[in-house]
């Protein structure tokens, strides 16, 4: 996922030590998640817009997953 960042002398102590999904799942909306990752990565010198936009549409896809294996999980109740 990283490897969409472009690549540059001493961006690597730029970046955030690690983004932790699961702390953007528990946000509600993705403009929460985008302002979020807009501040974790404010002191990249390069423009993270698009491998934002990309990191976003992928956890939608976990979120979904998520939402799915709670249901099966969840005793059903009739």
């Amino acid at each position: 996922m990283w490897d969409s960042l472009p690549q540059g002398e001493h961006e690597e102590e730029q970046m955030p030590e690690e983004v932790n999904i699961d702390d953007l799942l528990e946000l509600q909306t993705d403009g929460e998640r985008r302002s979020r990752l807009q501040i974790m990565f404010r002191l990249c010198r390069k423009n993270t817009d698009e491998f934002i936009t990309e990191l976003l549409r992928k956890l939608q896809g976990l979120h979904k997953v998520e939402v799915q294996k709670a249901g099966l999980e969840s005793p059903q109740q009739h």
